[in-house]
This record gives C-alpha cells, sequence and structure tokens, in this order.
C-alpha cells in the first residue's frame, strides 16, 4: 500500500505555530518535506540532553511520513510523556500515533490515540483531525451498533438504521461486480476492501461525514449509500491499486467509476437529459475545458458527461490503450497517446451532448 498519512493529516499544516528553540529548524525542514534529514538531524539534537517535547514530535512525524511507524512510536510516545499538559504538542503526537499504529495493523490503539487527541481538544486541528480520522475509518463510538458482514474481498459494515435490507444479497451483488471490474482492470486491492453501507444520505451527513458516496483508495475504505450502484465506488480502489496512477483528474477517475457503474446505462443519453431537466440554464462547457476543470458542470451532469467520454475513448481507442493513459488521466498526455485524432473525437462527442437530438 502506498504511503498514507490519514486523511486530513495529509498537512492539515505543520505543527502550529512552532515556538523558537532547537525545534525550529526542524520544523522549516518539515514543511520542505525534507523528513529524511528532520529525522538526522532531530537525532543529533536528541543527544544533547537538552531537547525538547517538540524535537521528539519533529522526529516521531517524520519518521511516520517515511513509512517508518514503530520507529516513529517510540519519539511520538516520549513526546506524550514530556507534555503531561496536554498541549498542542500532545495533541499532534497522539494524531500521529494513531495514523503509525493504523498503518501498523493496530485498529484498536489507532482507535485510542485518536480518542485521546480528539478528547483533549487543545488545537483545533488536530481535533479536527482525529475526529475525521475516527469517522472516515469507522472507529468512532457511533459505529458500535453497525453489523459486519465479511465475505472473500469485502468487509461489510451495515448501518442498525437499514430497513427491509438484505445484507447477504447486496454483499453477493458487489462480490460479482469485483470479479468482473478486477479482471478488466487486471488487478485490485491486496487486501479486503472496507465498505460502509449507510440507509441513506442524510444519514452520513447527520453523522458529520462528506457527501455519499466516496472512496478512499489508499485505505481500501467505500462509503456508499444503500441504493448506490454496485461498482463505482469500488472502481476507485481496485483502479487506484491494479494501475496506480500518478495524475488523476475528475473527468477520467470518475468516468471510468460511471462506466463500471455495472448498471448499463446509456450515460450520453443521461447527461443530455439532466442538461434538458437542469432548472438552471446550464452554459456550454467544452469536454476538453471539463477536463482541465472538473467543476465546470454540477455533478448530475458532468458524471454522465465522464462516463460517456470515457466510453468513447474505449471504443475508438480501445482498451490496451486506454489503460496506459489512465496513469496519467491529464489532457496533455492524452493528446500524447491518442494524437491528432483526439481533437476530432471531442468535437463530435461536445456535438453529440449540446446538439439537437
Amino acid at each position: 500500500m502506498r504511503t498514507m498519512v490519514i486523511l486530513v493529516l495529509l498537512m492539515v499544516g505543520t505543527a502550529a505555530a512552532a515556538q523558537e528553540g532547537p525545534a525550529e529548524r526542524l520544523w522549516d525542514l518539515y514543511k520542505q518535506g525534507r523528513f529524511e534529514d528532520v529525522v538526522r538531524e532531530g537525532k543529533v539534537e536528541l543527544t544533547t540532553g537538552e531537547a525538547t517535547a517538540q524535537v521528539n514530535l519533529a522526529v516521531g512525524r517524520a519518521l511516520v511520513d517515511l513509512e517508518r511507524y514503530d520507529e516513529g512510536l517510540i519519539y511520538l510516545e516520549t513526546t506524550v510523556r514530556m507534555d503531561p499538559s496536554r498541549s498542542w504538542i500532545y495533541a499532534w503526537a497522539k494524531v500521529y500515533l494513531g495514523a503509525a499504529h493504523y498503518q501498523a495493523g493496530r485498529p484498536d490503539e489507532a482507535k485510542q490515540a485518536w480518542i485521546q487527541a480528539r478528547d483533549c481538544a487543545a488545537t483545533r486541528n488536530a481535533t479536527r483531525n482525529a475526529v475525521n480520522n475516527l469517522k472516515i475509518l469507522g472507529l468512532a463510538e457511533s459505529y458500535d451498533g453497525w453489523k459486519t458482514f465479511t465475505t472473500e474481498h469485502f468487509q461489510f459494515r451495515y448501518s442498525p438504521n437499514l430497513t427491509e435490507f438484505d445484507g447477504t444479497a447486496y454483499a453477493r451483488r458487489h462480490e460479482e461486480a469485483y470479479e468482473t471490474i478486477t479482471a478488466w482492470f487486471g488487478g485490485g486491492p491486496t487486501g479486503a476492501i472496507t465498505f460502509f453501507v449507510w440507509a441513506d444520505y442524510q444519514e452520513a451527513l447527520d453523522a458529520g461525514l462528506p457527501p455519499l458516496g466516496f472512496a478512499r483508495p489508499e485505505q481500501n475504505i467505500v462509503h456508499a449509500a444503500a441504493d448506490q450502484t454496485v461498482g463505482h465506488e469500488m472502481t476507485h480502489v481496485i483502479a487506484y491499486h491494479a494501475l496506480e496512477p500518478a495524475n488523476a483528474v475528475g473527468l477520467i477517475n470518475e468516468g471510468t467509476a460511471v462506466y463500471h457503474d455495472q448498471t448499463g446505462r446509456d450515460q450520453l443519453a443521461r447527461a443530455r437529459q439532466a442538461l434538458q431537466q437542469s432548472p438552471d440554464p446550464v452554459v456550454e462547457v467544452a469536454t476538453a475545458a471539463l477536463w482541465e476543470d472538473w467543476s465546470l458542470l454540477p455533478g448530475e451532469i458532468s458524471y454522465p458527461v465522464g462516463g460517456a467520454w470515457v466510453k468513447v475513448l474505449l471504443d475508438k481507442g480501445g482498451k490496451d490503450k486506454f489503460l496506459q493513459f489512465f496513469r496519467d488521466q491529464g489532457l496533455a498526455h492524452a493528446r500524447e497517446v491518442y494524437g491528432p485524432q483526439l481533437q476530432t473525437w471531442l468535437a463530435e462527442f461536445d456535438a453529440a451532448l449540446y446538439g439537437p437530438e
């Protein structure tokens, strides 16, 4: 699995307002992403006998970012002992302790560390970070009443608010889709996908989650409403692990998930219908422009547009070329892979999308 510094930890900022002292240079290096230098210089500082909690925190955080989790634990635990007042230093140490434990396969210890970071409420960013990790990863106390159903490729977590819901049939459909999609991509995640199934969209919003559905491919996690399409969110996880895209853009990444949603729907027809039924006038947006800025159209239009466009690339360019292109989904790379004909395809697609039937 790729480096995962959990969720908002992906740089909700370096340590808040680092103070003057021996840690100041370490935080400067940290902000530059020079984690090896932080570790090397921090360890030297620790030999002087004047090391502070901040120095230990800087070294511990850098080690976690370098995926040296068990080594990082030593410095982070020392940080906690050196900050009995439970300041922001303690809070961030607990956040990173949670990250280290989670990455090392110890979710119970991660949960405990994040709850302690949350409950000490020492700094807003650390508190928010801990809360989000607990919610997204399914470790918050609010999940205690959820049912677990395990299959070969999934661990399903079912909301207690699901009614008239056949969890076994739901799991079977997802296993079937998994086999189809992984065969298409030629691979998938090495571990199970944890699939949180909510009764409806509002339930997840009330719990403080982002709008459903969404995937966190690095963590093999999906959150979805019970009535969402079977294949969409798992496609994000499968494609991420099978092809490891270095540059993912909305039009292609989401379009590929729509293409594999297992509904068989005509996505171009859906996009045209959404344009016609939009309560507000929609300015025509060229697909090339949407490629560069995914926010130019509302989701009810952009998602089927993406699915329809991915189908064009596959129909005209073939699967092998698409998989080659998928690792760098930018428009510039697409022009390299598909050549001058891409411009013709774009023009034809825009005409089919916005033109008369």
